[in-house]
C-alpha cells in the first residue's frame, strides 16, 4: 500500500525501486505461512501443464483480471501492458507498433489459431478480438518454437469464452465511458450479451459485443489526433462489433470431443478529424484538426473458423487435431503523398499434437510429437494508388518431437527438436523506390532445438531455465517494399529471415498467501529488425538481456497487494563486424516498467482496486528510428464494484490523477505527425448480470 501511495506524486519516483525491493523482502518472509493454492494449468506449451511444472516463463491472465482491466480500457494492448512483465507499454492506439515482448515481436494466437501476419506485419495482432469474448490469456515470455512460425519474443495465446456447465445461462452488460476534461465529444458506450449452456453431451455458446467510441482528450482537454502514432491505426471515433459462436459434442464416455468455433471482429473508424503537425523538438504535440485524408475508412476485420477433435486414448496416446481458416484485413489511414493501403491475410492450416506416455521398466516419461501446416497468403494492397508490396504465399510444414523426463521427485527435464520447411512464392512488383523486383520462390529449412528443466527445490519453490530457438521471416514484405534499385529479385532478400537464440534462468515460489517469481534472460539473433531514420527496414545482429519479476500477497481475506517489474537492455551491430556499436531504440527496448496494485474488499459485496504503472526514463545511444529519449510517467487507476440487485455495478477511473504524458512510442519516434499525448482522466460506468 505504501508503494502505491508514494507513486502518486512525481517527487517520490526515485524511491520506487527501494520500496518494491522492501515489499518483496517482507513478502518473502511470509513464506513461513502454510496455505495451499489450486494449481493453474496452461496450454500454451501444446499440452496441459501446471504452472509449477513448466520449464519456461509463463504468465496467465485470468477471466477475473481481464474483466477488471477492461473496466479501465477495452484495448487489449492496455490490458496486457499493465499485467504482463516483459511486455512494453501500450501505444494507446489500435496498432501495437513499438510494444514488444522482451524486445522482439511475438506470435498472437486465438484458441491456437495464428493471428500475426509475419510476411507483412500490420501490428494489429492484439486487436483482432473483443475483450468480452476472452476467457483467459496465456503468455510464454521468450522465443519459442512450440507453435512455430514467428514467435521470436514469445507467444500470446488468447483462449475464448467457454460454455456454461448449466443447462442455460445468460450474461448481459452495458456501460458508458467519458472524459472528465471534455464530456460532450468523448462519450463511449458498449454492450455485451452472451448465452451458453450444456445439455447432456452437447455444449454451446453465442456471444455478441457492440460498442461506439467517441474522441479521446488529453489531461488539458485538448482533442487527441484520431490516429495518434501516425497512420498505424487509432481507436477514436470507432465502431466495434464482435460475435463468437461455439458448439461442442462429447462422446465415447467423454473420451472424445469435437468442437466448432467461429469468431468475427470488426472495428471501423469514421472520423471528421485528422492529424496536424507538431514540433517534438520544442515539446509541441501533434494536434487534431478538422479534415479527412481517407478515401476508405480505416479499421480491422478479422474472421476465423476452427474445428477441434480430441481423443484421449488412441493406442494409449492423447491426440489433439485442429483445423482452421482465417481471413484478416488491416486497413491503414492515408498518409498524404502515399496510397492508402490495407494488409490482406488469408490463411488455413492444421495442428496435430500427440502426447504418448512411455514406460521402460519402472521409469515413466512422455513424448509430445506432431505436425503443423500453415498456408498464409498476404498482400499489402494499394487502395487509391499502386501496390508496392508483392503478393506472397507461404507454405510451411513442421514436424516436432519433445521428451518430458521426470527426475525422481526432484524435477523435470524437457528437450526436443522441430524441423521447419517453409516455401514462399513472391509475385513481381515495382516497389516504393521504383525498383522492378521480379517474382521468385524462396525456400527455408530450419532445425530448431530446445532444452529446459525445472528443479523442485522445496515443495513450494522451483528453479527453472533453459535454451530455446525460434525462426521468423520477420516482415520480409516490408524489406521488399523498401529495397533500393540494386535489388531485382525477391530471392536476393532470402537472408532477411531471423533465427533467435533464447536463454533464461528463473526462480518462482508459492506458499500460503504469497506468489513470487524472478527470471533473467538473454537472447541473440543474426537479423534483428529495426528501422533507420527514413523508416527503411534494417536487419543486423543484435543481443538483448534483462530481468523480470512478479509478486502477489494476500495480506488478509480483505486485502491483496502485488506488482510486476521489468528491466531490459539491448545492443545492435551496425557494421556487422562482430562489435556492438549502439543501443537498441526505445521502440524495441522498453524502459524500466513497474506496476503495483492494492485490492481491498471490506465486504463480500464491495470490491475496490487501485493500480499504478510507472514507465522510467531511458536515453539510448541510438541512431535508429525510435531512438529518442523517453521521459518517465506514472498512471494511476481506481475502480470500485458493488453487487446491486441481480448484478454488479462498477465505476472505473483511468488515469485518476489526470497525468499529462506522451506514450513511449510517441516520445521515442518524435515524428511531427505522431507526437500525441495520452488520454487524460476517463470514467467508465457499467452494470453486468447473469440470467
Amino acid at each position: 500500500m505504501a508503494l502505491i501511495i508514494l507513486i502518486f506524486h512525481r517527487r517520490f519516483r526515485s524511491r520506487i525501486f527501494l520500496l518494491l525491493s522492501a515489499t518483496c523482502i517482507q513478502s518473502g518472509l511470509l513464506f513461513a505461512q502454510n496455505n495451499q493454492m489450486d494449481p493453474v494449468v496452461v496450454t500454451a506449451t501444446r499440452t496441459e501443464t501446471p504452472v509449477s511444472e513448466t520449464t519456461r516463463s509463463v504468465s496467465v491472465i485470468t477471466s477475473a483480471e481481464i474483466k477488471q482491466q477492461a473496466g479501465y480500457s477495452r484495448n487489449l494492448s492496455d490490458v496486457l501492458a499493465k499485467t504482463v512483465p516483459g511486455l512494453g507499454p501500450s501505444t494507446e492506439a489500435l496498432s501495437t507498433f513499438g510494444q514488444n515482448l522482451r524486445g522482439r515481436d511475438y506470435l498472437v494466437l486465438i484458441d491456437g489459431i495464428p493471428q500475426s501476419t509475419a510476411l507483412r506485419s500490420s501490428s494489429r495482432d492484439l486487436n483482432t478480438i473483443d475483450v468480452d469474448a476472452i476467457e483467459r490469456i496465456e503468455i510464454v515470455r521468450g522465443g519459442t518454437a512450440a507453435y512455430g512460425f514467428g514467435a521470436a519474443g514469445g507467444l500470446v495465446n488468447i483462449i475464448t469464452k467457454h460454455a456454461s456447465k448449466k443447462l442455460r445461462e445468460g450474461f448481459s452488460k452495458a456501460g458508458i465511458r467519458f472524459s472528465t476534461e471534455h464530456f460532450d465529444d468523448s462519450i463511449m458506450w458498449e454492450t455485451t450479451h452472451r448465452i451458453s449452456g450444456t445439455r447432456e453431451n452437447v455444449d454451446y455458446l453465442v456471444s455478441g459485443t457492440y460498442g461506439e467510441r467517441g474522441q479521446f482528450f488529453d489531461s488539458k482537454g485538448d482533442r487527441i489526433a484520431p490516429d495518434p502514432i501516425g497512420v498505424q491505426g487509432g481507436l477514436a471515433d470507432t465502431d466495434t462489433f464482435n460475435i463468437l459462436g461455439k458448439l461442442g459434442y462429447n462422446f465415447d464416455n467423454d473420451k472424445q470431443r469435437v468442437q466448432f468455433t467461429v469468431n468475427h471482429f470488426n472495428i471501423r473508424q469514421d472520423t471528421n478529424y485528422t492529424f496536424g503537425l507538431g514540433d517534438p523538438g520544442n515539446g509541441i504535440k501533434t494536434p487534431a484538426v478538422r479534415g479527412q485524408f481517407n478515401p476508405y475508412k480505416p479499421g480491422t476485420k478479422n474472421t476465423f473458423v476452427g474445428v477441434d477433435y480430441i481423443n484421449k486414448n488412441v493406442f494409449g496416446s492423447h491426440v489433439s487435431v485442429k483445423g482452421y481458416y482465417g481471413d484478416q484485413i488491416a486497413r491503414f489511414a492515408k498518409f498524404p503523398g502515399f496510397a492508402q493501403t490495407e494488409v490482406r491475410a488469408e490463411k488455413f492450416g492444421s495442428r496435430l499434437t500427440i502426447n504418448t506416455p512411455i514406460s521402460i521398466k519402472s521409469y515413466e516419461f512422455s513424448a509430445v510429437w506432431g505436425l503443423d501446416y500453415l498456408r498464409d497468403q498476404v498482400v499489402q494492397a494499394g487502395l487509391d494508388g499502386p501496390t508496392v508490396v508483392p503478393y506472397m504465399q507461404q507454405d510451411a510444414l513442421a514436424g516436432f518431437f519433445e521428451l518430458e523426463l521426470p527426475v525422481s521427485k526432484y524435477g523435470i527435464l524437457r528437450g526436443g527438436i522441430r524441423q521447419e520447411a517453409i516455401s514462399v512464392d513472391f509475385s513481381s512488383v515495382v516497389n516504393r523506390a521504383g525498383a522492378n523486383i521480379s517474382g521468385d520462390e524462396v525456400n527455408y529449412n530450419e532445425t530448431l532445438f530446445n532444452g529446459s528443466a525445472v528443479v523442485f527445490l522445496t515443495e513450494h519453490l522451483e528453479l527453472y531455465g533453459g535454451y530455446s530457438q525460434s525462426f521468423s521471416l520477420a516482415d520480409i514484405g516490408r524489406a521488399i517494399r523498401d529495397a533500393d534499385v540494386s535489388v531485382t529479385s525477391a530471392g536476393q532478400l532470402a537472408s532477411e529471415a531471423q533465427k533467435v537464440h533464447n536463454y533464461e534462468l528463473g526462480l518462482r515460489g508459492r506458499y500460503g498467501p504469497v506468489k513470487a517469481s524472478v527470471v533473467g534472460f538473454y537472447s541473440t539473433s543474426n537479423n534483428g529488425t529495426t528501422f533507420n531514420k527514413d523508416l527503411s527496414i534494417v536487419k543486423l545482429p543484435e543481443r538483448i538481456w534483462g530481468v523480470e519479476g512478479e509478486l502477489s500477497y494476500q495480506v488478509t481475506e480483505q486485502v491483496n497487494v502485488g506488482g510486476t517489474a521489468s528491466w531490459a537492455e539491448g545492443e545492435i551491430d551496425l557494421d556487422d563486424d562482430g562489435k556492438y556499436d549502439e543501443d537498441l531504440p526505445n521502440t524495441r527496448i522498453s524502459p524500466v516498467k513497474l506496476s503495483g496494485y492494492l485490492e481491498y474488499s471490506p465486504f463480500d459485496w464491495w470490491r475496490n482496486r487501485m493500480q499504478t504503472l510507472y514507465i522510467a526514463d531511458r536515453t539510448p545511444n541510438s541512431t535508429q528510428f525510435g531512438g529518442l529519449p523517453v521521459n518517465d510517467y506514472v498512471l494511476v487507476d481506481l475502480s470500485t464494484s458493488l453487487e446491486v440487485g441481480p448484478g454488479q455495478f462498477t465505476v472505473a477511473v483511468r488515469n485518476l490523477l489526470n497525468e499529462n504524458y506522451f506514450p513511449l512510442v510517441s516520445q521515442a519516434s518524435g515524428t511531427p505527425y505522431g507526437f500525441a499525448t495520452g488520454p487524460g482522466r476517463m470514467v467508465g460506468v457499467s452494470y453486468a448480470f447473469n440470467w
